[in-house]
């Protein structure tokens, strides 16, 4: 089981183990039936959560699906613990409300939630947490807005983009931003692409800087990012999933085994996670985790 989690298909399991490619998918097949769900998992032995979630929504094959389907799944900050994901079939609003509500029936104390440019993420998650602060990543803001622009032969877009990407990177009271924002409006106001950008710059700065209402917020998606790409690499060799509760079975197990493996390559602020779990990190005080695998 836990070489499948790693990426191996059925057909290489069974020439690895002298089985047939049935006897290898009844076999994982099983061993994923046993583990129990994430959610669970987390209702029954976590606790000590930041309650700082990144929230995305990373795409997956599975057969007679025409396209792929969104597994929308949070990682705690401070933790790095996933304490739920949902896979849906799309990354509409109500998938994304069913995913916040059993989040809370955790008890997970939501405090913010970081995410793309993705309404129903936000919206659902200040529907079901009223008081979360919502933090969109500037990354992904400035990378819509650089589409906008011509940055090969536009010489005024090229200094704007650099100067908008000072003014998102760098943390900044609502004072200050709101002070540099007017001053490159004031600045670019003839360019019509510009002054749409800050004008839509504008209208989102309380979601673009939703850090300011609670403390250790990140202002990007990058940690979730990066295990986008561990779970793209893990899916890719698989080529689909055979089917819906195939999928759900394998990315429970795989968030798992994520969950109950130590950290070995954290850095930065992040260092002190270093040969612990995510489990061992949130789990209540004075419980002994079992062994899910």
């Amino acid at each position: 089981m836990v070489q499948h989690l790693s990426g191996l298909s059925f057909r290489s399991l069974s020439q690895l183990h002298g089985c047939g490619i049935a006897t290898a998918y009844r076999r994982v097949g099983q061993g994923l039936k046993e583990l129990p769900t994430c959610i669970d998992v987390t209702r029954w032995y976590c606790q000590k959560f930041q309650g700082v979630l990144l929230v995305d929504g990373k795409y997956v094959r599975v057969k007679r699906h025409d396209r792929k389907i969104p597994v929308i799944y949070g990682i705690d900050y401070a933790s790095h613990d996933i304490p739920h994901y949902r896979l849906a079939k799309a990354e509409d609003y109500q998938s994304c409300k069913r995913f916040f509500e059993s989040l809370k029936l955790t008890d997970y104390a939501l405090q913010a939630v970081v995410c793309d440019d993705n309404s129903n993420i936000y919206t659902a998650a200040r529907y079901v947490f009223p008081n979360v602060a919502v933090q969109l990543c500037h990354l992904h803001f400035l990378r819509n807005m650089r589409a906008l622009l011509d940055l090969e032969y536009n010489r005024t877009h090229q200094l704007f983009v650099q100067l908008l990407n000072k003014l998102l990177i760098e943390k900044r009271s609502q004072t200050d931003f709101e002070k540099k924002a007017s001053h490159l409006l004031a600045t670019f106001q003839a360019d019509k692409v510009c002054s749409g950008i800050l004008i839509e710059l504008a209208r989102k700065q309380p979601l673009l800087q939703g850090n300011l209402h609670h403390k250790g917020t990140p202002t990007t998606t990058n940690l979730i990012e990066s295990f986008n790409s561990q779970l793209e690499a893990r899916v890719r060799p698989l080529k689909g999933f055979e089917s819906f509760k195939h999928a759900d079975l394998w990315l429970n197990g795989f968030f798992l085994r994520r969950r109950a493996r130590k950290f070995t390559d954290c850095s930065g602020k992040f260092r002190r996670l270093n040969g612990k779990t995510s489990l061992e990190i949130v789990k209540k005080p004075g419980i002994d985790l079992p062994m899910f695998f």
